[in-house]
């Protein structure tokens, strides 16, 4: 047994890197590893409760409470750096934060940004890859990749490895959602994800608006925030705006073959609960090829993990090389996919048309849809992280 400290200098945004965050410890807790996550409270953020850990000490690193956090990490065996503070953070946490980094403990740095434009929002950078052991990231030709391996005149220890990871779930802790074919709404569909462009709600409006509404479906989005995108969001779409609704009171009865629902900021566990009574689960995210190797979203693994049939965006599943089969997602059979294009929409319309009439087919599609993602369990992408660390 190993005392692992994981270390979130963003803080608990709510997001990805918090979901990360929740699978990687409720995982190496059940691998009897003694694990603590430490996170910066020094920034507020809106999603800051729609996680649940098992032991965070959650305190601001820009004041002496960072002793604790300081101490936990000096005393363990292995350091993960799960997110770095942002440029927007206090000079008082940055400097804290710099320190851990000195430590003698074993060091991991896990960057889950994609692009430059992420990547600048992030200090200690380069101090990230510079004084650790280890690194992972979704890609080894991204523009991390490219940061990493720029020459550095003063760094000695130029040639670093970037080793391949991929968002990960425990399958298992996702049985408790799943319903049978005929608790679920056969007629509804569910987009998740925030209001980013490269998330792809875009799609899902056009799809919806175009084929699902004649076809008297019902569309539902959640996790629409009031960023300064949701300006541009509002003035481009024609939707019911229950971003400010508590989701539970909206009564949707009347809204099948009409325009879509917009609900705003969830709890990942109420989420999931609504999403497994959806026939059909969302995620139409689009990134350059190479930014995602073999990494999948966890908005791609929760629909699937609830009973939900998903639909994807085709040209992620095109680029996208699956984990254990090698090629991508789009060229293995069975899958249980329905993959959305811009080019496709009357095609897949026609399918969920079929799917919808028949229970058998649709829960042979999320059963084989199981089958296929399953090789992204913790168990087997967190194994295979931890076996190069340890």
């Amino acid at each position: 047994m190993s005392k692992i400290a994981i270390v979130m200098g963003r803080g608990v945004e709510g997001c990805g890197v918090t979901k990360y965050c929740v699978e990687l410890e409720d995982w190496l807790i059940k691998n009897s590893h003694d694990t603590t996550v430490y996170a910066s409270k020094d920034k507020k953020w809106s999603r800051n409760d729609s996680h649940t850990f098992h032991n965070l000490v959650h305190v601001h690193f820009g004041r002496d409470d960072f002793d604790e956090v300081y101490e936990g990490c000096k005393e363990s065996d292995i350091i993960i750096f799960n997110s770095l503070p942002s440029v927007n953070h206090s000079k008082e946490c940055i400097e804290n934060f710099s320190k851990l980094f000195d430590l003698k403990t074993k060091k991991v740095s896990i960057q889950h940004d994609h692009n430059i434009s992420s990547l600048r929002r992030n200090v200690l950078l380069q101090e990230s890859y510079e004084k650790v052991d280890y690194i992972f990231a979704h890609s080894q030709t991204g523009d991390f990749a490219e940061m990493v391996n720029t020459p550095n005149l003063f760094d000695l220890d130029a040639d670093r490895t970037i080793h391949l990871m991929q968002p990960a779930i425990s399958f298992s802790n996702y049985k408790k959602y799943w319903k049978g074919i005929e608790e679920q709404d056969a007629h509804h569909h569910k987009w998740i994800g925030r209001t980013s462009r490269w998330k792809g709600y875009d799609l899902m409006i056009r799809f919806h608006d175009e084929y699902l509404k004649g076809a008297g479906h019902l569309t539902t989005l959640e996790g629409i925030e009031r960023s300064p995108v949701f300006i541009e969001f509002k003035n481009q779409y024609d939707f019911y705006n229950e971003i400010n609704s508590d989701v539970n009171e909206v009564d949707l009865l009347e809204r099948y073959g009409d325009k879509f629902t917009v609900f705003g900021q969830y709890v990942n566990d109420e989420l999931l609960e609504r999403l497994s009574l959806s026939s059909y689960g969302y995620q139409l995210s689009l990134l350059g090829e190479k930014y995602m190797a073999k990494s999948l979203e966890f908005t791609h693994l929760e629909p699937v993990a609830v009973g939900a049939v998903p639909v994807f965006r085709k040209e992620y599943g095109d680029l996208c090389i699956h984990r254990y089969y090698d090629k991508p997602l789009t060229d293995i059979d069975n899958s249980g996919t329905i993959w959305l294009s811009e080019n496709n929409m009357e095609e897949c319309k026609n399918l969920i048309v079929e799917l919808t009439n028949d229970n058998d087919m649709r829960n042979e599609y999320r059963k084989n849809a199981l089958d296929f993602y399953s090789y992204y369990d913790s168990d087997f992408v967190f194994k295979d992280m931890m076996d190069i660390v340890l």
